[in-house]
């Protein structure tokens, strides 16, 4: 795990950065299932791309515009991964328990195709909410948090290994 305030997540912002940035290594989807688990502050928001099935990664419009579930237990999130989970390899992926509106703004994305208009997510953290962004194809995640229960990468650690 690594440990840096001046990490910066690679597919969103924040409206205001947040206290405390973690990068996360783990196993493809256990180790961030594990995570929000144990960290237990839900409901949380789950933020990912219209795209259903391989097959839709040919349409643009499912692929660079988000839709937000709200799930309230763990079972809810499992759920929802067993369904899209393969998606993390996709990256663009979030989940966080802000209660705040989570805005977007579009921008152009250069692509193999040319240029498409994508949305970009923008996160409102309170003061102990946390956002975590998949990266690397769904085996790293990073953590952006104003929670001071998770204010050292040891408290992290202790969470994502319980």
């Amino acid at each position: 795990m690594f440990e840096n305030n001046r990490i910066e997540f690679w597919a969103c912002d924040c409206i205001k950065e947040p206290e405390y940035m973690y990068s996360v290594d783990g196993e493809y989807e256990t180790t961030l299932i594990e995570f929000w688990k144990n960290y237990n502050r839900f409901p949380l928001k789950v933020i990912h791309n219209f795209v259903r099935e391989m097959d839709d990664l040919d349409n643009d419009d499912k692929v660079y515009r988000y839709q937000i579930d709200e799930v309230h237990s763990i079972d809810e999130l499992n759920s929802i991964l067993d369904d899209v989970g393969w998606k993390l390899t996709l990256d663009d992926f979030f989940i966080t328990n802000s209660s705040k509106e989570i805005r977007f703004k579009k921008l152009d994305r250069d692509i193999l195709k040319g240029k498409v208009s994508a949305q970009y997510p923008i996160f409102e953290l309170g003061p102990s909410d946390t956002l975590t962004e998949v990266i690397l194809h769904g085996y790293s995640f990073l953590v952006g948090t104003n929670d001071t229960n998770l204010s050292t990468k040891e408290q992290v650690k202790k969470i994502v290994l319980s």
